[in-house]
């Protein structure tokens, strides 16, 4: 809401109310400016609500949730770049964009990695064609998980014939798929870390980012500092922190 539908808001209230109570003492104009006046009250909330939904606050929050998924990669590309510097990696990426438009979560993930890796390949599983499908939020796409398989994983890594040593997923790892992966280090850029437990513990799995359960959402813009930021919504869980995460947040893991 901004300041001048805060004022209006204010002085129709005010004179609304000095209307009423001239109503009172008699004055036959006080009921009509006050229900004129509460009109107006309403309507400039209205309009804030109306902004908010389809304008300038719509856009805003749009804006705000693309900084906060190139915040979530950004940090985990840094903590890589970091303590694996030298690594080849493959990057399996969104299966749904085709490169026509942003991708926040890959661009924050190579501003993190910036030059400290060699980047051998971008992947994703095929998206099956299905008749009158509507896509990735369409009632006829099937469920990822039917067809982003631990095999399909497997074909897409091994079609990109290259020479890597860790994976980097954008979009988790589909059920089996980390049995798949022996030999070689992981890194979850987000969704669910419930059984990576022991892999992380292991090594397997060098980092994960997932939601905090305590996550604050609000309208507030994204904190400048980066690290404030990433607090607010995301854990980076990595085999130094495991112990700590879990401890706080035991709700994260699969019970052994």
């Amino acid at each position: 809401m901004n300041m001048v539908q805060i004022i209006v808001m204010i002085v129709a209230g005010i004179v609304a109310f000095v209307a009423m109570n001239k109503q009172k003492q008699g004055a036959a104009w006080g009921q009509p400016v006050a229900i004129i006046c509460a009109i107006i009250a309403i309507v400039a909330a209205l309009w804030s609500t109306v902004s908010n939904l389809s304008g300038s606050g719509a856009k805003k929050a749009q804006e705000r949730e693309v900084e906060f998924q190139k915040i979530q990669t950004r940090k985990l590309g840094q903590y890589i770049a970091q303590n694996h510097a030298g690594a080849k990696v493959i990057i399996i990426n969104d299966p749904f964009n085709d490169g026509t438009r942003p991708n926040p979560m890959l661009e924050g993930l190579k501003d993190g990695l910036g030059s400290a890796v060699t980047i051998v390949a971008e992947v994703a599983p095929a998206v099956p064609k299905m008749e009158n499908a509507e896509g990735p939020e369409g009632e006829m796409m099937e469920p990822m998980e039917t067809w982003y398989t631990a095999r399909a994983m497997d074909d897409i890594l091994k079609g990109a014939n290259a020479d890597y040593d860790m994976v980097i997923t954008c979009i988790g790892l589909p059920a089996g798929g980390l049995a798949r992966l022996k030999g070689k280090k992981v890194a979850i850029a987000g969704g669910s870390v419930y059984e990576y437990g022991p892999a992380i513990q292991g090594k397997m799995i060098v980092a994960a980012v997932t939601y905090k359960p305590d996550a604050e959402y609000d309208d507030k813009p994204v904190p400048s500092n980066m690290e404030e930021a990433f607090n607010k919504r995301y854990l980076l869980v990595t085999p130094e922190n495991l112990a700590e995460v879990a401890t706080k947040y035991g709700e994260l893991f699969k019970k052994r």
